[in-house]
């Protein structure tokens, strides 16, 4: 996407050679890179987290937050792709498309619905596992585990 904008820009200013579209492919690469990405996140539980009170509590108190943490995101999760089906579907029956390559506004819907699903079955993913092995420890809170060796 860099070069794409790097090479677009220096065309038109150097060779007074504009390339039409550049804004069109760029908004759905970029709705495309972060959608299929976030799946990826929420799969290996690596939102962006704020440890205030992780140093004061208990490690159960903090299993206890971080799978009442799990149950919020993914009902957050569900409840915005229940509520993003509505203006996917009105993009496609109104064929709204871009201004200069008339992409289909709907085609931007796509990869958005597919990040979500599979963030929500990724987040189901962690909860199951984490409820079956158990939250994995965090070594600058839980301390050294009694059988590794120093």
């Amino acid at each position: 996407m860099m070069l794409f904008t790097t090479f677009t820009v220096a065309s038109r200013q150097f060779f007074d050679f504009p390339i039409l579209g550049v804004v069109d492919v760029m908004e759905l690469s970029l709705v495309a890179m972060i959608f299929v990405a976030m799946p990826g996140v929420f799969l290996r539980d690596e939102n962006v987290t704020v440890d205030v009170i992780d140093q004061v509590i208990s490690r159960k108190a903090r299993v206890a937050l971080r799978f009442f943490g799990l149950i919020v995101t993914l009902v957050f999760l569900i409840v915005m792709m229940i509520e993003m089906v509505e203006p996917a579907l009105d993009k496609l029956e109104f064929a709204e498309v871009t201004m200069t390559l008339s992409i289909n506004r709907f085609t931007h819907w796509v990869p958005i619905i597919i990040g979500f699903a599979l963030s929500i079955i990724g987040t189901v993913w962690v909860v199951v596992h984490y409820w079956r092995t158990g939250v994995p420890t965090d070594s600058t809170l839980d301390g050294p585990r009694e059988d590794s060796a120093l």
